[in-house]
């Protein structure tokens, strides 16, 4: 059986630069500090591992979904391959894991693999819808605390929010499991896909953050994203609910935090592409794993994946990863910049390098 597989890509064309997420607290994280002191070595440093397309929700832009069936589940990686490749990640220097899905708390064997994780002594971020979240998880946590615990939260209403989840009951479950993190002072961070279906909800949702943390901007953090993903079985129709590019900055033009985070995550692309470095750490300094094995750049660039489940992890990130395409990487054609007010910097023009 090939290691190697090649995926066809969507047809949809890809935006040479993604729009990056606003977060309302700025972080610098451990990952892209480590990554600017290696001075261009490839290293492990970060990944993130979807540890299963299983989810008891069933939201209306989820890429993961299609594959939520009893049959896809049936082929995910089991306890002992997971074992298994995070000790050859392990060996081979990785620091930061975030452990994702799907659901990953739907896993049965969740806090087992959690436990492993942290017994390896990754820092781990862990990306839930809080639906799941128990008072023996959030307890066992407190005794084993993760670096962050992000909730996806896309409506403020039950109205709005059970529309974009397809789930009765989810809105009050979500809050309660917000509650739980909060009640014991765990990290925590809510996230927003901004859609078609929660356009009037995005301010007021980091409105309600705020009041969260009660005005102690370090104990909830917000993040706020708008870029929607095609299926990973490659269907299209997700796309219905993406916010055109001109509203998404009409909104983060509209409050001041936004503003200024996007200005400076321009900035930080414009100064990376002029300095002649990669706009992407995919395969260079971070990686993504998909529920079956498959060692890929990122979450959003599996068009190639090498098979872990018959391969090495060393072998894959740096024999194979650096093979990988990513539109990402540096060519002749520079990259659209998103900042709100444009400013022309000598030899570029708004929207691309000569």
């Amino acid at each position: 059986m090939s290691l190697f597989r090649n995926i066809l890509p969507s047809q949809r064309s890809e935006p040479l630069v993604e729009r990056f997420s606003i977060k309302t607290v700025g972080d610098q994280e451990l990952g892209q500090r480590l990554a600017a002191k290696l001075a261009g070595a490839r290293f492990p440093l970060s990944g993130q591992w979807e540890l299963t397309c299983r989810c008891n929700l069933h939201c209306v832009m989820c890429y993961t979904d299609c594959f939520n069936t009893p049959e896809l589940i049936r082929e995910e990686l089991s306890f002992p391959e997971i074992i298994r490749i995070m000790d050859e990640m392990y060996e081979a220097g990785c620091l930061e894991l975030c452990l994702t899905g799907g659901e990953p708390l739907a896993r049965k064997d969740f806090l087992e693999i959690y436990t492993y994780a942290k017994q390896k002594g990754f820092l781990l971020t862990v990306f839930t819808n809080g639906t799941l979240l128990t008072e023996k998880i959030a307890d066992y946590w407190v005794l084993y605390p993760p670096s962050m615990i992000e909730i996806s939260f896309h409506g403020l209403t039950q109205q709005s929010f059970e529309q974009i989840t397809q789930g009765v009951g989810s809105y009050e479950r979500c809050l309660a499991g917000i509650r739980l993190i909060l009640e014991r002072n765990l990290p925590l961070t809510l996230k927003t896909t901004g859609m078609t279906v929660n356009r009037d909800e995005l301010l007021k949702i980091k409105e309600f953050v705020y009041r969260l943390g009660n005005g102690d901007e370090h104990k909830v953090q917000y993040k706020f994203g708008s870029d929607i993903r095609a299926r990973l079985d490659g269907s299209e129709d997700v796309y219905r609910y993406q916010l055109p590019e001109e509203e998404v900055t009409t909104i983060e033009q509209a409050d001041q935090e936004f503003r200024a985070e996007r200005a400076r995550l321009d900035s930080q692309v414009r100064a990376m592409w002029l300095q002649g470095q990669e706009l992407c750490g995919g395969g260079q300094y971070t990686f993504h794993i998909d529920a079956y094995g498959h060692l890929q750049l990122c979450s959003n660039n599996r068009r190639q994946s090498y098979d872990l489940r018959h391969g090495s992890f060393h072998e894959g990130f740096y024999t194979f990863l650096p093979q990988f395409p990513c539109h990402n990487r540096q060519t002749r054609q520079g990259p659209t910049l998103l900042t709100i007010a444009r400013s022309p910097v000598p030899g570029m023009t708004t929207e691309e390098v000569a």
